[in-house]
């Protein structure tokens, strides 16, 4: 039997499509003498040893053979079930690297190839926003800024928030377009918003990424597209998100949204524990091809806060379902009987941390659906109300018409006279209690003078002086004289 294999198989991932790729082969029927195709060479007998080891002569029969056939199958059947064995272990996550920190004690509780690099993705953007809402803290910009849409930012492709050429908004809408849609260009916008340009902020970035004590961590740019150079790890994601929630607890509104309209376009977030775990509020959600799935996540129940950070899924629903199996398996570890987290994920069943991928989608476009219905509704009852009352219009005779007109003009009329009265009787009411308050004022002034009088009664002589010493100081003081202290009492008074 002649042997040969293909050259030319697309690249695949994973231990299985290897061993599928070194296992194919091209085979001739014995007896027949036809060549291997133009696109296939000749395997070399050192490397079909590397699957059977030689036993004997080439050609073999009886149980020689069947033993060759058996190891075969066994080792065939031992890389077809690698991957299995390692997902059904369920002791660890099946992602590349992930860490669980309990935020509530500063106590990291699990962690998974914490220090492995690995693109961060959009994840980029949590250090983005940070920066930005630093320089607002500084009073360097605000949340109210206006902001104008350049071409650069427009025309950044990936995920995004549908900004258009030009269009202005503010810098509190591009942050949530950054949380939200996973925008890209929105990402762009503020960056040069906040930085100047884009260079300047990535500058900024990493100066803030070596202050925050990432050590494993270079950024290329402000949104997380492929970028030579650019990785993080888990360890490093953790400490980020760490601190930025620390800072900034507030955030989490714009982490917390679940969809967003802008230019008439709805963008959902991504982070699939929203709406489907517990206490789920944040953060945000990445992936590139190089990196898998990755997503962080921050979840509180009572005062109990994780935070957990997961990087390298191969698919949306493996980084789901395994965010989701390390949170809850934190919580039960945290509520005590003595079991870590490791232990837990262990014993925790399929249905225990399923989710439902499209729940967010469903109810973003359900909440569509229903404002759109009750703006149609809306439209359709104004419409119908028109409609009606131009049919009535035109049913109506000239008489109809006119005495319409005279009624509504007689009820105007009627309306003047009624609030010109409510006026003057207004102003009589104010006019009278003014004249009652007069007389009561000045009452209890005489009151007191003719007290005063009767407890120290004076001389005739001693009242005409004191009669003549009033009237003085009630004229004006001649020029270049002093005015008399009553007179300047009663001008401070």
């Amino acid at each position: 039997m002649t042997r040969c294999r293909y050259t030319d198989f697309p690249a695949r991932s994973g231990r299985l499509g290897k061993a599928r790729q070194r296992m194919r082969m091209h085979s001739t029927v014995p007896g027949h003498t036809a060549p291997c195709p133009p696109h296939a060479v000749p395997r070399p007998a050192a490397h079909a040893a590397r699957f059977i080891a030689p036993t004997g002569p080439a050609r073999q029969s009886g149980p020689a053979r069947q033993s060759g056939i058996v190891l075969l199958a066994l080792a065939l059947a031992m890389l077809l079930a690698a991957p299995m064995a390692h997902a059904s272990s369920h002791e660890t996550l099946d992602v590349r690297s992930a860490m669980l920190l309990d935020m509530s004690t500063g106590r990291i509780i699990y962690e998974q190839n914490a220090d492995e690099p690995i693109p961060p993705a959009s994840l980029t953007k949590v250090l983005s926003m940070y920066v930005a809402l630093d320089q607002v803290r500084a009073g360097k910009a605000s949340l109210k800024d206006t902001v104008k849409v350049s071409r650069r930012a427009f025309s950044t492709g990936g995920s995004r928030m549908f900004l258009k050429q030009g269009e202005t908004l503010t810098l509190d809408d591009l942050l949530e377009g950054m949380a939200v849609s996973s925008g890209n260009d929105a990402s762009v916008a503020t960056a040069e918003h906040i930085g100047g340009n884009v260079d300047n902020f990535v500058q900024m970035m990493n100066a803030k990424a070596r202050a925050l004590g990432m050590k494993n961590s270079v950024f290329r740019n402000p949104h997380g597209l492929p970028a030579a150079g650019q990785h993080t790890t888990a360890r490093d994601m953790l400490a980020l998100s760490r601190a930025y929630l620390a800072q900034y607890p507030e955030a989490l509104r714009y982490h917390s949204t679940r969809y967003i309209k802008h230019n008439k376009v709805i963008t959902t977030n991504k982070n699939p524990l929203l709406g489907n775990c517990e206490g789920a509020d944040g953060l945000k959600t990445g992936w590139v091809f190089a990196s898998g799935y990755n997503l962080i996540s921050t979840v509180k129940r009572g005062k109990t806060r994780l935070l957990a950070v997961v990087l390298g899924a191969e698919t949306t629903q493996a980084r789901a379902q395994e965010v989701n199996r390390l949170v809850e398996a934190g919580f039960r570890s945290v509520a005590g009987g003595g079991k870590n987290v490791s232990t837990l994920l262990a014993d925790m069943k399929p249905a225990d941390y399923a989710l439902n991928l499209h729940k967010t989608n469903s109810e973003a476009y359900a909440e569509l659906r229903k404002s759109s219905k009750s703006a149609q509704s809306a439209k359709s009852r104004k419409t119908s109300v028109a409609a009606a009352k131009a049919s009535e219009d035109a049913k109506a005779t000239p008489a109809q018409k006119k005495a319409k007109k005279k009624k509504a003009t007689a009820t105007a009329e009627k309306a003047v006279p009624k609030a010109s009265k409510a006026t003057a009787s207004k102003s009589s009411t104010a006019s009278r209690a003014k004249a009652t308050a007069q007389p009561q004022a000045k009452q209890p002034e005489r009151k007191a003078v003719a007290k005063t009088e009767d407890q120290d009664p004076a001389p005739k002589a001693a009242r005409k002086k004191s009669s003549s010493t009033k009237s003085t100081a009630d004229k004006t003081p001649a020029p270049g004289k002093k005015a008399a202290p009553r007179d300047v009492a009663d001008k401070q008074g």
